[in-house]
């Protein structure tokens, strides 16, 4: 009797526990993003809706704490989860990067980390590479001839007279003409070789933790656009390649200067239009992030953040470097 209690107990006990495994479990099976869909109290399409209306007013206002206060205000169960689930999905339904709620999207989701770089390759316009225009071709020059003059005509001999007797009239010698001389042709004046970029780095590098004040320091990049003589120039349209923030006008922050805010996220600059508002080609620079992995090594090295490679490594993997807290100085210059 005493050990078919025992066995009761543990059947009590055993049956629910194994019961509650397996629909764990089965809950698993699904995946992280269905989860999403059945959620209580989650309405999709008016959810999806929300979250295209917030990722608009962030591209337009670069203004990440309040994007996030909004997604936040959606009471979703893993914001950045839902983020790479519509990501994913808007890829597989083949929307592009001509598609401006598509790439609105992705670059939300990127600045929250919820973007792998396969998602953003596959929603991102490559920036065309210009083609150089070759001089016209010199047209040679025709050489002239000279025309021979014509030889002079006998002269006739005077008429006889009674009184004297005629002398004989020695005729000159018919000169002979000799080749005609060459006449040198000009040299062609060669044409002006036009550079490859209207501008130019000159300058591109990370400040150190000195400079940027420590890992409570700045987090921007700050960018100086000077002319061919090296002057200050302003009225250039300097923007970052994916258009994920608006483009910025050189002169915004002093003669030549502006500058970008990084909010734990990263891009590429480049020029895009001169100061008259013509288009521009331009030199890219390196990606510029505030984010620990996106940092190469010998830049935090140079920048003081870790005393050498192995170090480096340590500090990105125990989250011990300046996360969100770097800035870059970079200087465009134009070619002539």
């Amino acid at each position: 009797m005493k050990n078919s209690k025992i066995l009761l107990l543990i059947i009590a006990l055993v049956i629910p526990l194994f019961c509650m495994v397996t629909i764990l479990a089965g809950a698993l099976g699904f995946g992280v993003f269905s989860t999403f869909a059945s959620e209580p109290g989650i309405d999709s399409e008016a959810v999806e809706t929300e979250i295209l209306a917030i990722a608009a007013d962030y591209a337009s206002s670069n203004n990440l704490e309040a994007a996030i206060e909004q997604l936040n205000a959606l009471k979703l169960p893993n914001t950045e989860q839902y983020l790479s689930y519509l990501v994913d999905r808007y890829i597989q339904e083949g929307r592009g990067p001509e598609d401006i709620e598509a790439v609105n999207l992705v670059h939300l989701a990127d600045a929250l980390g919820a973007t792998t770089p396969l998602m953003i390759a596959a929603l991102s316009t490559p920036t065309p590479v210009p083609t150089p225009t070759l001089p016209p071709t010199s047209t040679p020059v025709p050489i002239d001839t000279p025309t021979p003059a014509p030889t002079a005509a006998p002269a006739e001999p005077p008429a006889p007279t009674d009184t004297a007797v005629p002398t004989d009239t020695i005729e000159p010698p018919t000169p002979t003409l000799g080749p005609p001389t060459n006449t040198p042709e000009p040299t062609a004046t060669p044409e002006p070789t036009q550079p490859p970029f209207d501008f130019v780095i000159t300058d591109q590098r990370i400040l150190t933790i000195e400079e940027n004040g420590g890992c409570m320091g700045k987090h921007q990049i700050f960018v100086t656009v000077l002319d061919a003589a090296g002057n200050p120039l302003d009225g250039v349209t300097v923007e970052d390649t994916y258009q994920a923030v608006p483009p910025k006008v050189s002169g915004e922050k002093g003669p030549g200067k502006l500058e970008y805010d990084l909010w734990k996220n990263g891009f590429s600059l480049h020029v895009t239009k001169k100061e008259d508002g013509s288009p521009a080609t331009s030199q890219t620079t390196e990606k510029l992030s505030s984010v620990d992995e996106d940092i190469p090594d010998d830049w935090l090295l140079q920048a003081h953040y870790c005393s050498d490679p192995a170090d480096c490594a340590t500090r990105k993997g125990s989250n011990q470097l300046c996360r969100g807290h770097y800035s870059y100085f970079v200087t465009f210059q134009k070619a002539y």
